[in-house]
C-alpha cells in the first residue's frame, strides 16, 4: 500500500484545511509543515492550526460526500513519533 502525504493549515475562522504541499514520505513531510508553520507565523495575524494527512494512492473512499478519503491525519504534537 503506497501513501502519499499532504500537507495543511487551517485558519481558525475556516472550516476547510488547505493544501499547501504534497511528499512522499512522513519525514518529509513533517519537515516541509514544520517549515509551512514558520512561514505562517511570519504572514498570518490569526491563530491555525497544521499538520500532514496520509492517503492511500489509487483508492477512493466508498462515501464520496462524507469522507475525504483521508487514512491518517497529525499534527505537530505528533511528529517524530
Amino acid at each position: 500500500m503506497k501513501k502519499i502525504y499532504l500537507i495543511w493549515y487551517r485558519p481558525e475562522n475556516e472550516t476547510e484545511d488547505k493544501i499547501r504541499a504534497v511528499a512522499l514520505n512522513w519525514e518529509r513531510a513533517e519537515a516541509i509543515a514544520e517549515n509551512l508553520n514558520f512561514y505562517l507565523k511570519l504572514d498570518l495575524k490569526c491563530n491555525y492550526q497544521y499538520g500532514v494527512k496520509s492517503y492511500v494512492i489509487n483508492q477512493l473512499p466508498y462515501d464520496l460526500i462524507g469522507d475525504d478519503g483521508c487514512f491518517n491525519s497529525w499534527g505537530p504534537e505528533e511528529f517524530g513519533e
